[in-house]
């Protein structure tokens, strides 16, 4: 999608719940691009690989999957972010103007809770 990604920051005035105009106008960009679309995976778990280019290099990649999120929630019933297991992102520094969301999504499976390497070790001792 050719949409500049959103900041998390950027979603709603400082101390208010109201939403910016920035926000509002991401949402309608969202919702045009992806118009016509169905939701194929019901209540499945999901992975999202997900791909941004930013202008601002100080740009938090994590802070652009929650405006994401939440307005796809806006426009597929079926879609919840509760359902999202995985992500895999990636972070693209591209000249102002050129700004870009590359989604992809499929079902997985919940991930089974496993310690890692240093938290066995702990257990250990």
């Amino acid at each position: 999608m050719q949409v500049k990604p959103l900041s998390a920051n950027k979603m709603y005035w400082r101390g208010k719940r109201s939403k910016t105009s920035e926000y509002l106008a991401y949402q309608n960009e969202i919702r045009d691009e992806l118009m016509g679309t169905t939701w194929p995976f019901g209540d499945s778990p999901l992975h999202f690989d997900f791909g941004v280019g930013l202008s601002a290099r100080q740009a938090d990649l994590d802070n652009t999957f929650k405006p994401l999120f939440d307005t796809l929630q806006t426009i597929y019933e079926e879609f919840n972010d509760n359902k999202v297991y995985t992500i895999a992102a990636s972070k693209f520094i591209v000249p102002k103007g050129r700004e870009f969301i590359r989604l992809g999504v499929t079902e997985t499976t919940e991930p089974e809770a496993q310690l890692s390497p240093c938290e066995e070790q702990a257990e250990q001792v």
